[in-house]
């Protein structure tokens, strides 16, 4: 799925997509903070950032980006091997 496609999913839609489909790459934030999946498609793929939202007791999308820029929030949490 494209990113601009994944963008006019419903909201629920989109969680579906991304649980089925995404690849979990990172968590920031602490115990309930925000995980970051990797949706590939026919390109180079997009990013999705789901948080849990305790007052509706569900998961949600807090954003989808298709470059570098939202990836900062998780360079401090990446460690590479010597």
């Amino acid at each position: 799925m494209s990113f601009y496609a994944f963008l006019l999913l419903s909201p629920d839609a989109q969680l579906y997509w991304v649980f089925k489909h995404g690849t979990y790459l990172a968590h920031r934030g602490g115990e309930v903070g925000t995980n970051l999946y990797h949706c590939a498609d026919n390109g180079r793929g997009f990013f999705v950032e789901l948080s849990y939202d305790a007052s509706y007791l569900c998961a949600m999308v807090l954003r989808s980006f298709n470059n570098s820029e939202g990836l900062a929030d998780y360079a401090m949490g990446v460690q590479l091997p010597e």
